[in-house]
């Protein structure tokens, strides 16, 4: 998420650190405040304050990349799905505010990385709209459940939406918590 502050080096050093450890994989939040959020919004300056430009996650994951390319990403709107793209990252996780993001979600057509879905938060209407356009694309997604709360209590964890997505949605998908 944020653990870099909004500073790029420290979101390298700590990539660095974690694959130095034997992380198998890095994932971050890529977005840019004003996708992310109106400006009037009360979290707005701190978005971003957090966030880096386009050229700051280019160079940040080039940089990465020559540790490890086992990077993913969760986006937040068109800008950070392209740095995504542009940087061949191996996983992208569309954000559960984004499964109807029609214009985002046509995007997504390369076989060659996973994409996940998160729906915490999300109707099965929302999910199926998502699902719908994947399959149009001939891509598997991962549905990741999830609920959205911090801390989560064991007995709010519902993991027994996963037995339904799999009675719905089949084989159209893979399924994961998160």
């Amino acid at each position: 998420a944020n653990s870099h502050q909004g500073d790029p080096r420290n979101a390298y050093e700590l990539a660095k650190q974690c694959f130095k450890v034997g992380a198998d994989a890095v994932k971050f939040q890529i977005y840019f405040a004003d996708e992310l959020l109106v400006n009037s919004h009360s979290k707005y300056s701190h978005f971003k304050n957090q966030s880096f430009s386009i050229n700051e996650w280019n160079n940040l994951l080039s940089k990465i990349k020559k540790i490890n390319n086992n990077i993913y990403a969760d986006i937040f709107g068109d800008r950070a799905f392209e740095v995504a793209k542009k940087n061949k990252l191996k996983g992208i996780k569309i954000h559960s505010s984004d499964l109807t993001n029609k214009i985002l979600i046509k995007k997504l057509k390369n076989n060659k990385i996973k994409y996940f879905l998160s729906t915490g938060g999300s109707t099965l209407d929302e999910i199926s709209y998502a699902l719908k356009i994947f399959k149009l694309n001939k891509i598997k997604p991962i549905l990741l459940h999830g609920y959205q709360a911090y801390p989560t209590d064991i007995s709010d964890t519902n993991l027994n939406r996963i037995d339904k997505f799999k009675d719905i949605f089949g084989n159209n998908c893979e399924y994961g918590y998160q």
